[in-house]
């Protein structure tokens, strides 16, 4: 699993549309804070010049789920530890789904977003 869904993956695709590809910490935010509607109404307001600051958002009436992908964010932007190892191991706090959410931002922040949106093929055929 990738995306939340398909309207996450709708989301994502159009946030990132006027955004600097190559960022990969902006790409992880905004696969995280795309994945759930609600969060990324409230965290969408404050983006600057296509770069979302995550620092200055304060998220309000969010579901747990959300606020766990919120810290999550923070923490891979900011280098906080509002969610530690055991938080994440803890399914009482995150679901299997957050789990591959947060795993899957930070193959996002590690690698790239081509992880999530692989490069288009070239079709030309060999010689």
């Amino acid at each position: 699993m990738q995306f939340k869904n398909d309207r996450h993956k709708s989301r994502f695709m159009k946030t990132i549309k006027g955004m600097n590809q190559k960022d990969n910490t902006q790409m992880a935010l905004a696969f995280l804070l795309t994945a759930d509607q609600k969060l990324w109404d409230c965290c969408r307001i404050y983006m600057i010049k296509n770069e979302i600051p995550i620092h200055r958002i304060r998220p309000k009436r969010c579901s747990e789920n959300a606020y766990v992908l919120f810290c999550a964010a923070k923490d891979i932007a900011l280098g906080t530890k509002y969610i530690s190892m055991n938080d994440l191991v803890d399914k009482e706090i995150v679901s299997g789904e957050i789990w591959k959410l947060i795993f899957t931002a930070l193959e996002i922040k590690r690698f790239g977003v081509g992880i999530v949106i692989p490069q288009r093929m070239d079709n030309k055929k060999e010689k």
